[in-house]
């Protein structure tokens, strides 16, 4: 779901779920600490959010 509103849908927002539990789990069966684990998950988001500013900017 775009932060800015106006489109996504529920699967788009289960999918992206899906993506950063998978992400979470898999961090946590490597072994990594939870702080370094939550920092990476912000990372994720932070890299979603650009990208979508990214792909809005090149659409308009």
């Amino acid at each position: 779901m775009s932060l800015f509103g106006g489109r996504g849908s529920i699967l788009g927002m289960l999918f992206g779920a899906l993506i950063v539990g998978v992400f979470s789990f898999g961090m946590r069966m490597y072994g990594t600490d939870v702080q370094w684990t939550y920092l990476m998950i912000g990372v994720l988001i932070i890299a979603a959010v650009a990208i979508d500013q990214w792909i809005r900017k090149a659409a308009s």
